[in-house]
């Protein structure tokens, strides 16, 4: 990868001999950028570009370049692309378009391509690219002239878009330190470039543009490594189904279900930003800030309404109001009326101009804040004017600077300054260490939220995954079933899950009224009735379900009117079994695996019953899970209050139905062929948990 950041030399293939006004000439481009390796611009009709020689193919420039940029039609870049491999050249880029982004043809060309590039050990970026832009050396592959940065971010982009490269003043803070477009994902994707980026001494923060994913596992396996030492915030499109539809169209990736991409960043410590403005502000407070170490944050304000402001957001951002420092509002309150309150947030302003001193009530707010082990971070809401009658409170960066020095740590201050905003305010504010501007004073506590889910990232534990003992032998035949008939239900799916150590409810199979009077002698009264086999997976839609049979004659009315019910809804629909169970009782939970083509399993818990897809309060988790990660799911249901106990009742069994959430998360790691199972619903009562119906699908 550093080869394509830093290559010595260049051979740019398909340059057209035009240049100036109206040009897109990547040659051109790239001496504008400053950068200072040898260029070799390949097009036969051409004897000099920009004041280089042209050549009238790469088989004739007078090395092998250390890198190739092909900018041709697709139907002209695999004889290109051979010629590279042929005098040696091994990193290519591929900006032409037209290949899985387009149609089969191309996807077959973008494959053919891909499989000489693994015969001989060539790496490729793109197609359908901008290709790479690195401001540390003054290097760009891509063929719009941008102006050449001053200053730039320690932060480097992985997009599957140009786009973003070209607007970096609107998606960055001071632009892109390094860039890279990885196109249709061809060869070199998400995954190459975080690791490259993670081991960069240049790169602090990375910043990734994702419309869908491929290698989901070892993006996984890479990314929980680097955001122990680095954070990446990624900026996910094709939330919905349109957007996923334009995805595909775009980049040719599929994008896959959204809430499994929040759990696989979840997993891997990633942080997931919600819009643009999210984003550009989440790599600004990095880059200025770095990590916050707890929650706790103090406000001053000149506004008591922009201080409700922050606050409002704090709770949905999890963060927390501050407890002031002992002494710290007597202190303020020096000289000013006894009404006056001084709290979190604090109202600056009455305290600053009844008392005379407003630089100097910030001073001793800020001071004594950034003192405080209790406090984490501070958001600051103050005026910027130019007015020459406001020039004694106009400008406090000064008093800011000031305090930082005094104290000496680098606690984060996310300001936001308000009224003339000038750009010299911000920037003088910046040139203090670990202080940042923002445009509101929502965006300053999501600033200051994105630092502290960095810290909680960086120090979290890895899933420490237990083993559980099984009944190999029963799961071997129940195993050998499922595969053959593809799916196991009823008694057989809950058997598999008993054979893992999961409870169960006792239950019979009988195909007829004879075999459930024989079966309901050996169970506990009361009992339920249900219908059984593949046809009835959704045994609701066919009043294929009867609670609290009290007795034999109820078995018998419930029997009956089941029958009745399938005749009813088709006459041809023929009842091949019937499942008789002891009925337990509690909460109803879903239960839930899902095998995801990019990430793996994806285990599920939620409201169960016949109301789940109704509500969908439903968590997720990328397999394995521990029982810190299967603690996180439950707490995260809305339904979460009902299972500690309401209005007097008894709490549910959580330690069992934690057991029960890492058991099928083991399950779903020895047997990985298992395409979804169902358990719904699990009852969860005080006195334990009981899985009462089963599906399981290969």
């Amino acid at each position: 990868m550093q080869t394509f950041f830093d290559p010595k030399s260049v051979a740019v293939i398909g340059v057209p001999s035009r240049t100036g006004v109206g040009s897109f000439n990547n040659v051109e481009t790239m001496l504008r950028y400053g950068y200072k390796g040898r260029i070799y611009p390949i097009n036969p009709k051409a004897d000099e570009i920009c004041g280089l020689k042209a050549y009238p193919s790469v088989l004739d420039i007078p090395e092998p370049a250390e890198l190739a940029v092909i900018s041709v039609g697709r139907d002209r870049v695999m004889p290109l692309f051979q010629q590279c491999i042929q005098i040696g050249i091994k990193r290519v880029v591929i900006i032409s378009q037209g290949f899985s982004d387009a149609d089969q043809i191309g996807t077959d060309l973008q494959e053919q391509i891909v499989s000489l590039a693994k015969e001989n050990g060539v790496r490729i970026v793109g197609p359908n690219t901008m290709g790479l832009m690195n401001n540390y050396n003054r290097f760009t592959t891509g063929f719009v002239d941008l102006p050449v940065p001053e200053k730039f971010s320690p932060v480097s982009l992985i997009a599957q878009t140009g786009y973003i490269q070209i607007a970096s003043v609107d998606y960055s803070y001071n632009g892109f330190g390094k860039a890279i477009d990885i196109g249709n994902t061809s060869d070199v994707d998400f995954a190459d470039a975080i690791e490259y980026f993670g081991e960069d001494p240049e790169t602090e923060v990375i910043a990734i543009h994702m419309e869908g994913m491929k290698r989901g596992q070892t993006f996984l396996e890479i990314a929980s490594g680097v955001t122990l030492k680095k954070p990446i915030v990624v900026l996910k499109t094709g939330r919905s189904r349109f957007g996923a539809q334009a995805a595909l169209s775009h980049t040719g990736s599929l994008v896959g279900e959204d809430a499994v991409f929040d759990a696989a960043f979840e997993m891997a410590g990633v942080i997931r930003a919600r819009d643009t403005i999210d984003f550009k502000d989440a790599l600004k407070a990095l880059a200025c800030f770095g990590e916050m170490a707890g929650p706790n944050i103090a406000v001053i304000t000149v506004t008591g309404a922009g201080g409700i402001m922050a606050i409002d957001v704090c709770e949905e951002e999890g963060l927390k109001l501050a407890k002031l420092p002992q002494g710290l509002s007597e202190k303020l309150r020096e000289g000013v009326p006894e009404w006056l309150h001084v709290g979190n947030p604090i109202d600056i302003w009455p305290i600053g101009m009844i008392g005379g001193d407003y630089p100097g009530a910030v001073d001793t707010a800020l001071t004594a804040l950034l003192q405080s082990p209790d406090v984490d971070g501070i958001v600051l809401i103050i005026p910027a004017m130019n007015s020459p009658l406001h020039l004694d409170i106009a400008d406090l960066s000064g008093v800011v600077s000031e305090v930082r020095n005094k104290v000496g740590n680098k606690k984060p201050i996310a300001a936001f300054l308000y009224a003339d905003e000038e750009v010299e305010y911000p920037e003088k504010y910046e040139a203090v260490d670990a202080v940042g501007s923002f445009a509101s004073a929502e965006q300053c506590v999501r600033a200051l939220s994105v630092c502290y889910q960095y810290h909680k990232s960086r120090t979290r534990q890895l899933p420490s995954v237990r083993e559980f003992g099984i009944d190999s032998k029963r799961a071997d035949i129940l195993l050998e079933k499922g595969r053959k008939d593809k799916a196991l239900t009823g008694e057989d799916a809950l058997g598999l899950l008993e054979a893992y150590g999961i409870p169960v409810a006792k239950g019979i199979i009988a195909k007829n009224w004879n075999g459930l009077e024989t079966a309901a002698k050996k169970l506990e009264y009361p009992l339920v009735l249900k219908l059984a086999g593949s046809r009835f997976l959704h045994k609701s839609e066919w009043g294929g379900v009867k609670t609290g049979i009290a007795t034999i004659d109820d078995l018998r009315v419930a029997f009956h009117e089941m029958s009745e019910n399938v005749r009813r809804v088709d006459p041809t629909a023929e009842i091949e079994c019937f499942q008789l169970q002891e009925q337990a009782m509690g909460r109803e939970l879903l239960l839930g695996l899902k095998r995801d083509p990019q990430f793996g399993h994806v285990i599920a818990c939620g409201m169960g019953g016949i109301y789940t897809e109704v509500f969908r309060d439903v968590s997720r988790a990328i397999v394995p899970i521990d029982c810190s990660g299967a603690e996180k799911m439950i707490k995260s249901l809305k339904m979460y209050p009902l299972l500690k106990g309401v209005r007097g009742e008894a709490p549910a069994d959580v330690g069992t139905l934690l057991d029960i959430l890492e058991r099928l998360s083991y399950l779903a790691l020895s047997v990985g062929d298992i395409s979804e199972l169902d358990v719904n619903p699990l009852m969860v009562s005080e006195n334990g948990c009981t899985a009462v119906d089963g599906r399981i699908l290969w």
